[in-house]
């Protein structure tokens, strides 16, 4: 079966640092997350540990916030060095630059902030390791609280990349996949569509 997919890219502007300041109301920790932090936060969520494992060994940095031996949130982002997310075609992939990718957070923790603050704390570690680094991050359309968070960090749309994958029992290949950079976003509720200028523009659908 083929799957067309779409994903809305975010650049950080060039210089800026990403901005939250919510998660320092909660008394939440965060770790860095390392092969030792893997095992301990996901031990009993062997498909996961594995797949993190497999990132470290990568070369992507990750973080997950955690109550005593229990991941409430986590976000990983891959680096100059390293490939781009596996989601990404393989040019994209090739790019010298940081994408911020696979981020989640348990249903009873959201709302807190927790997704903002570790997209924030990946792009300003970038930066500062490099001030001219780009630092980009994508969702889908419909994920509405992740591009609201994205955009109230400070991230700018730059377009969409389009892909078509096989999926097969168990399995999915990525066919194609094009980044069109002058693409606008569809619009988030409120009546507003972010254009590639990054100003708000109101839309006219209904």
């Amino acid at each position: 079966m083929l799957i067309r997919d779409l994903e809305l890219v975010y650049e950080l502007p060039t210089t800026a640092k990403a901005r939250s300041e919510s998660w320092r109301a909660y008394d939440v920790p965060f770790v860095t997350l390392d092969t030792g932090g893997i095992r301990r936060l996901f031990k009993d969520d062997p498909q996961r540990m594995k797949t993190f494992l497999r990132f470290v060994e990568r070369g992507f940095q990750g973080i997950s916030w955690h109550l005593s031996n229990e991941w409430i949130s986590y976000a990983w982002m891959s680096t100059p060095e390293t490939f781009g997310p596996p989601h990404l075609p393989r040019w994209i992939r090739k790019l010298p630059v940081y994408w911020i990718f696979y981020c989640r957070t348990k249903e009873k923790y959201q709302g807190r902030g927790l997704y903002k603050a570790s997209i924030c704390l990946l792009a300003n570690w970038a930066r500062e390791k490099d001030p001219s680094a780009r630092v980009y991050i994508d969702t889908s359309p419909e994920n509405i609280p992740a591009r609201r968070a994205i955009r109230s960090a400070g991230f700018a749309p730059r377009g969409v990349i389009t892909t078509l994958n096989l999926q097969l029992p168990k399995i999915q290949f990525l066919l194609w996949g094009y980044w069109d950079k002058n693409a606008s976003h569809p619009k988030l509720p409120g009546g507003q569509v972010y254009d590639m200028a990054n100003q708000p523009q109101e839309s006219s659908a209904p």
